[in-house]
């Protein structure tokens, strides 16, 4: 078998400002929607209105946050997963073709 070429993982991710950007979204949204759902949830569960504390709004932003660190892990996963597969099938269709012209790697 031939010495197979390295793919270059960083430049399968996303620019590293969307990636932050993403970041910085996902905190906030978490920050902002965990203690509203929070007030939701309990209130609906006890039949009264709660007064949201210090913790308990950092308790439900927090988890929150990892819910949505673990769904944008998985999206970069995925993300990065077919970048590899498209550049793994564009060296497949290149190798075919330099094949069929006859200048093979193998001459």
């Amino acid at each position: 078998m031939g010495e197979q070429p390295q793919i270059d993982i960083e430049a399968l991710l996303p620019p590293r400002r969307r990636i932050v950007r993403d970041i910085v979204i996902i905190a906030l949204i978490s920050l902002v929607c965990g203690p509203l759902v929070g007030l939701f949830v309990f209130g609906e569960v006890r039949g009264v209105t709660l007064q949201l504390s210090l913790g308990t709004g950092l308790a439900w932003g927090l988890s929150f946050a990892f819910v949505s660190a673990f769904i944008y892990t998985a999206w970069l996963v995925r993300h990065v997963t077919k970048g590899y597969h498209r550049q793994v099938q564009a060296r497949k269709m290149a190798e075919f073709y330099r094949a069929t012209d006859g200048d093979s790697k193998l001459d």
